[in-house]
């Protein structure tokens, strides 16, 4: 049941782990659940660095050879005129055979690569080349991407050094596609430069598609993410949240990138921000409990950092500043747990969380917009109406059903102007 639980939450955040660029390890997923053409955009960026555009590059770069090859004069015959080198044993045969006493058969050389499966070849590299550029110029040093981007892009422009590629990509032009004439002619070839480049061509084409099979290929072959399952949670809880959100509203989501530095929130819908693992800007420590301050007066005798306090998912409304509601994420496993424990503790924190945004007088409005977000949850701690200034309890069940909306819809009702 974890299992499926851990998979169930990975397919459903796949739309995060295309912006988690930062280090992470490869993640595999069953059904991938990708939306908008901004998410298709990043998938591209995927391909550009997938097994078949690594088998193409592998392939030319230990064959140079074939593409001298690929290159190739064409067999031409005219009238009195000859634009290459003669082939005199056709040029007979063809004379004889029609009559014709100036029927010439010659070998031209052929410079336009935008025809044919020279045009899958020369437009596959190129475009992976300006994808690779652009993945590249997004990643921060950290990110576990890098690695592959970086080699992938060496490779590329090793082999735009060639010649016959170097003149080849002055005349490509990336809005004009192969036909299916030319995709047919790559896809018969006889020379594996070309069909590597046309397997590489359809694997793109699937992926803008949409087509299910492919993306859940190409993201077990490209997609990284953090390994701990509750940090997948929190970013699943989050765009949960962003997307409740965005329904209420009838706005679209704008999701962001998380780096290094969590400074940025993971997603905008109109006016309101979804922060993961971020105090944000309107933070502000707490006056300590007694109980708190003898806590803090220990550890500086240690000469410990006190620690800060971090909500996992902070939403605020970027019009006045404030922060409208707080997430304490938990996940745990085993079927003998019951959550029990787990929830107490998510109670405390929540509550100090709340003391950071909130003075003691009013810190009710913001728990009772608040959220414990549970991997699962029992009914019987739910009570039949919801007491103001209590937070509510979901679980992942109500965030990947969509049945969070009740709350985005409480949350727009009491902070929209």
């Amino acid at each position: 049941m974890s299992a499926d639980i851990e998979r169930g939450i990975t397919d459903f955040v796949s739309r995060i782990l295309l912006r988690y660029f930062r280090n992470a390890v490869a993640l595999r997923v069953s059904r991938p659940q990708i939306e908008s053409a901004e998410d298709f955009d990043l998938l591209k960026l995927h391909w550009a660095v997938s097994e078949p555009v690594r088998d193409l590059l592998t392939h030319v770069s230990a064959h140079p050879h074939e593409l001298q090859s690929v290159l190739e004069m064409r067999r031409q015959i005219d009238v009195a005129r000859v634009r290459g080198r003669v082939d005199a044993r056709a040029t007979v045969i063809q004379r004889l055979l029609t009559g014709h006493p100036t029927l010439t058969v010659f070998y031209e050389p052929i410079r336009s690569f935008n025809s044919g499966a020279h045009h899958v070849l020369i437009w596959v590299l190129e475009q992976a080349w300006h994808l690779v550029l652009r993945f590249e110029s997004l990643l921060p040093v950290t990110a576990s991407y890098l690695p592959r981007v970086e080699e992938t892009a060496s490779a590329l422009e090793k082999i735009r050094r060639f010649d016959m590629i170097h003149q080849a990509t002055k005349e490509i032009v990336l809005s004009r596609r192969p036909g299916p004439a030319a995709l047919k002619e790559a896809s018969r070839s006889r020379r594996q430069i070309y069909l590597h480049a046309y397997r590489a061509y359809r694997a793109l084409e699937d992926i803008e598609a949409g087509n299910q099979d492919a993306l859940s290929r190409l993201l077990n072959d490209t997609l990284f993410g953090p390994i701990p399952v509750w940090q997948r949670f929190e970013l699943a809880v989050g765009l949960g949240v962003a997307q409740a959100i965005s329904e209420a509203l009838g706005s679209p989501i704008k999701l962001g990138f998380l780096c290094a530095s969590n400074c940025a929130p993971m997603a905008r819908v109109s006016s309101y921000a979804v922060y993961w693992q971020s105090r944000t800007d309107a933070y502000a420590p707490p006056v300590p409990e007694p109980s708190e301050a003898i806590a803090q007066a220990i550890l500086t005798q240690y000469t410990l950092a006190i620690g800060s306090d971090r909500p996992d998912i902070v939403v605020t409304d970027e019009r006045t500043g404030d922060v409208v509601a707080l997430f304490e994420v938990k996940y745990f496993a085993g079927e003998e747990n019951d959550g029990s424990d787990a929830l107490r503790a998510a109670v405390y924190q929540l509550v100090r969380y709340a003391r950071c945004y909130r003075t003691p007088r009013n810190i009710d409005e913001l728990l009772d917009r608040s959220v414990i977000a549970l991997i699962r949850k029992n009914t019987e701690w739910i009570p039949e109406t919801k007491p103001f200034g209590v937070p509510w309890i979901l679980d992942f069940d109500d965030i990947s059903r969509r049945k969070i909306k009740s709350w985005a819809q409480t949350l727009v009702s009491t902070t929209s102007p």
